[in-house]
């Protein structure tokens, strides 16, 4: 069977591609035709140049760390090694008072810091630096401009005038395919010309009202003048003036000052707390948490000072028993050495006690340099500036007797957390007036009154005579057409709007409501808390000071105990031995020790006495005022002042605490 032509062809055009595809590599390889140049010649992605490793990758996925230009705090960077018990160095003595200490403190807190806050995973400084208390606070608060936290700057802005002014010009060009409405034959392009100015001064009034004069102009000009058009080009404007005064919700001065002017929206969106008494009790607020943070300060201050001063006495007292114990086992040691050649039990105790002491002896030192940087850090020092602070004031053991009534009234007046939840209290209240304000409806009243203006141009001198009907140039200037007044046009009338059910309206009092019985509830837990408090301190008063009485007798009977041993053993070294003596010099330690506890916590109840009644402030001579004003507020103050001594007495003004 013979093939057909067409199969023979196929077979033929197969082995010829067979062929090309074989020998194709050979070709590319003799002609000099890479192996990329044959990816992209079958459609494949080909890149120009060497293969490089990929570093963007490296970079993308790197940390990046800010470079802030400030350098380092100088007393930080140049702050000499920390003190150790085998490094203290050279150290000179830094005699402080408690005065002193308070002083330097109050000088160097920027930033209010805690005794609680060293070492503290919880630390607000390094973890959450927003919220730690500092002098920048009230003065943020009294600049701010955020919703709900506005200061009354921001306040007093909502009253600001307002100008605006705008200037728009445009140009067109259309060809008209109808003669009649252009007034030249079809097929002609219409050459439009425009302009808009407008402005407007606008300001909002104490009572919720809103005024504000405008000024517009539109000119029109075009390249011909339709037959019933007066000028080809013209100017119209106006001169007017808008009024709108809320009569229902919120409408009036009471409003305004609590809330705000309000907005268009009925419901009030923007809130009840934006208004400058709102913003002024924030301003007390951030002031009390403040001085709170403050009086915390005051208070650990002292506490630490006192403690400082506990461990340099534990220091005294254990050196010297440990010399004292150091000499009783060298003299037992040389006297058993020359009559046994080896010492004995009593010097392998004694040499123990010896050793027992060094050890609280170093531990107490270490103790002194813990303490002291803590109080450092407190007073805003360095690390270490080649002074170690030494406390010189004495606490004091004469006994202090409070009253119940004087320190629970000082506890309720002078606590700053209850003057700040009464401050929270009265904001609230005024903040439910104004919610309750909205649940009126809206009822405003609007009018506005226009003069209006008209003329071939903006300026020009001939205007003609206006009696005359029949004289197109008394249009010539539409300023002067403005000025005469003779087109004038007004509008008066009412606007009423009220949402059915009035449901976010009453939410919004229902919340606050809620919020006021809550907050007058958390005012008397704080009262019974803080009567508590008073409590407490009142005991550890009572108690510390039974404990310093009775370890001031062991103290005493420690010394007699003393001085009995070392007479004994003089006068009976054969039945009083010497270890008798060093056995009631570490019971005399352990008194003194005990003794400078007691009154380190007595001292601290007194101090913890002052900070539980609000007057640990007062009782350092400690008072909180606002920093320098700038030149200018003295002058405006000055000239405010001599304004309201010629002022006249409204008898219509009614004022609350």
């Amino acid at each position: 069977m013979r093939p057909t032509a067409s199969g023979t062809h196929g077979r033929r055009w197969g082995t010829r591609w067979c062929v090309v595809l074989l020998c194709l590599p050979l070709c590319l390889s003799a002609c000099g035709i890479s192996r990329d140049h044959a990816k992209w010649m079958f459609g494949e992605k080909f890149y120009l140049g060497e293969e490089r490793q990929a570093e963007y990758i490296g970079h993308a996925t790197k940390i990046a760390y800010t470079e802030v230009e400030q350098p380092p705090n100088p007393d930080v960077n140049f702050a000499i090694p920390p003190r150790t018990i085998r490094n203290s160095g050279d150290e000179e003595v830094w005699d402080l008072t408690l005065t002193e200490v308070i002083q330097i403190t109050l000088a160097n807190s920027k930033v209010i810091r805690t005794q609680g806050q060293f070492l503290n995973p919880g630390n607000t400084i390094l973890n959450n630096p927003d919220f730690a208390q500092t002098v920048f606070d009230a003065a943020i608060q009294e600049s701010g401009v955020l919703f709900g936290q506005r200061g009354i700057e921001a306040a007093l802005s909502d009253f600001d005038t307002q100008f605006t002014t705008q200037m728009l010009w445009g140009r067109d060009e259309t060809v008209q395919n109808n003669t009649f409405s252009a007034g030249f034959p079809a097929g002609n392009t219409l050459s439009e010309e425009t302009g808009a100015f407008n402005s407007s001064l606008q300001k909002r009034l104490a009572t919720g009202g809103q005024v504000g004069v405008f000024h517009n102009w539109n000119y029109t000009g075009r390249n011909v003048g339709v037959p019933p058009q007066l000028f080809p080009s013209v100017y119209e404007g106006n001169v007017s003036m808008q009024f709108r005064q809320p009569l229902l919700a919120g409408g009036g001065t009471e409003y305004t000052r609590i809330a705000g002017p309000v907005s268009t929206n009925i419901q009030g969106v923007t809130g009840v707390q934006q208004g400058v008494i709102i913003a002024r009790i924030n301003n007390d607020i951030e002031l009390a948490d403040f001085e709170r943070a403050v009086h915390q300060m005051i208070h650990d201050v002292e506490a630490m000072y006192w403690q400082l001063h506990l461990s340099y006495r534990s220091f005294e007292t254990l050196r010297e028993s440990r010399e004292a114990a150091k000499d009783a086992w060298e003299v037992v040691a040389k006297q058993q050495y020359v009559d046994t050649g080896a010492g004995g039990a009593q010097e392998t105790e004694l040499r123990d006690i010896y050793y027992d002491l060094k050890g609280r002896t170093d531990l107490a030192r270490d103790q002194i340099y813990s303490q002291e940087a803590q109080l450092r850090l407190l007073m805003g020092l360095s690390v270490n500036d080649g002074r170690v602070i030494r406390p010189v004031d004495n606490p004091l053991t004469a006994e202090f007797i409070p009253n119940w009534e004087v320190s629970l009234a000082d506890a309720l007046a002078g606590r700053p957390e209850l003057r700040r939840q009464k401050w929270n209290i009265r904001s609230i209240e005024l903040q439910l007036i104004a919610a309750k304000n909205l649940t009126q409806p809206r009822l405003d009243f609007v009018s506005s009154y226009q003069v209006n203006g008209f003329g071939d141009d903006l300026f020009d001198a001939g205007g003609g005579d206006d009696s005359d009907p029949a004289n197109p140039d008394r249009f010539a200037s539409a300023y002067e057409r403005l000025l005469s007044g003779n087109e004038t046009g007004w509008n008066l009338g009412f606007e009423f709007s009220i949402p059915i059910g009035r449901r976010f309206a009453l939410a919004q009092v229902r919340s606050l409501e809620l919020k006021l019985a809550k907050a007058q509830a958390m005012l008397e837990e704080a009262e019974v808390e803080i009567s508590h408090e008073v409590a407490s301190v009142f005991r550890d008063l009572d108690r510390t000071y039974l404990t310093m009485v009775n370890a001031y007798n062991r103290l005493q009977s420690a010394r007699d105990r003393l001085n009995y041993a070392k007479s004994q053993y003089r006068l009976n070294p054969e039945r009083y031995t010497i270890d008798s003596v060093v056995r009631a010099q570490s019971g005399l330690a352990q008194a003194e020790l005990q003794f400078a506890s007691a009154m380190v916590q007595y001292n601290t109840s007194l101090s913890d006495l002052y900070y539980r009644t609000g007057q640990i402030l007062s009782i350092n001579n400690v008072h909180l005022m606002e920093g320098p004003w700038v030149p200018p507020a003295y002058k405006d103050a000055k000239e405010q002042y001599d304004a309201r001594k010629h002022a006249n007495p409204n008898p219509f003004l009614h004022t609350e605490p």
